[in-house]
């Protein structure tokens, strides 16, 4: 994976989009919430590959889905007791056990790691003058998420991420206003 990432001209950097590929069709075998750990982990393979190839890669849908309106019974049900001490850190585990699922430590983390884990995205494709525009689904999907959710907790750290996101989004379209040439027959003058 490194090797791949690292590689710029030589034959490697062709294979990166077959790799893109692969670990998006393994994150689309199932949408269940107790594979989330191993979504995360296959989230963070992408975000690398976005940030050290400068490909573009769309895969923020791959990190949402449990904050999804068809997935909002599991953050507003009565949350089960916890058994253990603890849930196996994301790191060390790749799925929730069938115990932990339903609890309230394991909501918690999911909305820690999703917000996380699209810090991580964003911050990647921080500098692109498209940042607006790649920050709109996402938000609607987050305000419609802390409308629907009865969580106190979850609201305010959605609220707190949106906010966050929206000043770097509204500092990009400041400074995307100020490029005077926009047509793109020399490219290399929007970066300029």
């Amino acid at each position: 994976m490194l090797a791949l990432t690292n590689a710029k001209i030589s034959d490697l950097a062709l294979l990166v989009h077959p790799l893109v590929q692969l670990i998006v069709g393994v994150v689309r075998l199932s949408n269940n919430i107790k594979y989330f750990p191993f979504h995360v982990k296959l989230f963070h393979l992408i975000v690398q590959i976005n940030a050290r190839t400068g490909q573009f890669v769309p895969a923020a849908q791959y990190i949402l889905y449990p904050l999804d309106s068809s997935n909002l019974g599991f953050f507003n049900s009565k949350p089960k007791p916890l058994q253990d001490k603890v849930i196996p850190e994301t790191l060390v585990s790749l799925k929730f056990a069938k115990k932990h699922v339903q609890t309230q430590e394991a909501r918690d983390r999911v909305v820690k790691e999703i917000i996380e884990a699209l810090t991580l995205y964003l911050a990647a494709n921080g500098n692109s003058l498209a940042f607006p525009e790649l920050f709109v689904p996402i938000s609607i999907l987050l305000r419609k998420f802390k409308k629907l959710t009865s969580n106190n907790n979850y609201k305010k750290s959605v609220q707190a991420f949106l906010d966050l996101v929206t000043r770097h989004e509204t500092f990009i379209a400041q400074s995307r206003a100020k490029i005077k040439d926009k047509s793109l027959s020399d490219p290399a003058k929007l970066f300029q």
